[in-house]
């Protein structure tokens, strides 16, 4: 009898264990979604910022001119 009340409590604790690691792992899902969502959202903008200054590429100086394009360079690598 004191045994399976033992068990009975091992179980407990384990089933409350098991539910907080789930949680926890859809919790960390849901955040990792949001993130990428984020993420697009913020590389959606980006691309409209380059197109606008493509309109002003001849005002800028040589300078300007060639980080703009490392950067361009760079954003693509990643996107």
């Amino acid at each position: 009898m004191l045994t399976g009340a033992i068990e009975a409590v091992g179980n407990a604790i384990k089933s409350v264990f098991d539910y907080f690691t789930a949680f926890k792992k859809k919790q960390s899902e849901t955040a990792i979604l949001k993130d990428r969502k984020n993420l697009q959202k913020a590389v959606d903008i980006s691309e409209e910022i380059i197109l606008i200054i493509y309109k002003y590429l001849p005002l800028l100086t040589e300078d300007d001119l060639e980080k703009i394009n490392g950067l361009i360079k760079k954003f693509r690598k990643y996107n």
